[in-house]
């Protein structure tokens, strides 16, 4: 997480955030087996944070507009993948 936060390069720093969005979206597809409610917690904590980066990216004013956007977009993508994740979760820990 530190490095995203430090990423100075637009371009790696949407790379990384890239690989965040593709893995949050990997997990809904995965076996729930060792998938536990304290790594739920944890996911969720990283997801915020990477939000948080994301949203201070923006109000730095480093990028242009149109990148701006493409920002606030992803942080709204990452909060909707992280809700299917939790959803996921809920699904097959209630199953017995």
């Amino acid at each position: 997480m530190r490095e995203l936060r430090q990423e100075p390069h637009h371009s790696a720093f949407t790379h990384k955030l890239a690989h965040i969005v593709s893995t949050l979206g990997a997990i809904p597809e995965s076996s729930p087996l060792h998938f536990t409610q304290d790594h739920l917690i944890r996911l969720r904590e990283l997801a915020e944070k990477t939000v948080e980066a994301v949203e201070r990216r923006i109000e730095s004013g480093g990028d242009d507009e149109a990148s701006q956007q493409q920002l606030a977009g992803t942080a709204y993508e990452i909060r909707r993948r992280m809700e299917a994740v939790e959803i996921w979760f809920r699904h097959f820990a209630n199953q017995p």
